[in-house]
């Protein structure tokens, strides 16, 4: 039985670290959230900040 549960979670740790990462917290999504905190909240326009490749 105690067998059953270590090889249960460590399938259950396995699985948690392969999940897909959210957007946000990637280099690119990152970048773009600088972006439009300083369009929205630094008072710059778009022409003054450096255009994000896509």
């Amino acid at each position: 039985m105690k067998k059953y549960v270590g090889i249960l979670l460590a399938l259950l740790m396995m699985s948690a670290c392969s999940s897909p990462k959210p957007y946000y917290k990637t280099a690119k999504g990152k970048k773009k959230q600088k972006y439009y905190n300083e369009i929205q909240f630094g008072g710059k326009s778009t022409s003054q900040l450096r255009k994000i490749k896509n």
